[in-house]
């Protein structure tokens, strides 16, 4: 039986504020456009998360609210993949 990550999670809700709203939509549809294949292949939270915990150092990761840690890593997404900016 092949399982994947969405198998594992129900519907999770955050609360999130209007700022952490408008940069976790930007991160999301950042990486589900991205060229990058890993990150379209599989849900967009998901890949953000796993890149967040393979490129960022534990001691930068925010202590908190999973909101809190949801948004910081969807913010340093964005200005590691933006090149918009």
């Amino acid at each position: 039986m092949a399982l994947d990550d969405d198998d594992f999670m129900g519907e999770i809700e955050f609360d999130l504020s209007p700022e952490q709203k408008k940069i976790v939509s930007r991160a999301i549809n950042l990486a589900s456009n991205s060229e990058d294949d890993a990150f379209r292949a599989n849900n967009p939270l998901i890949s953000i998360m796993q890149w967040w915990e393979t490129n960022v150092a534990e001691a930068e990761k925010p202590k908190g609210p999973p909101e809190t840690s949801l948004a910081e890593a969807c913010r340093l997404f964005v200005l590691a993949h933006d090149k918009g900016q």
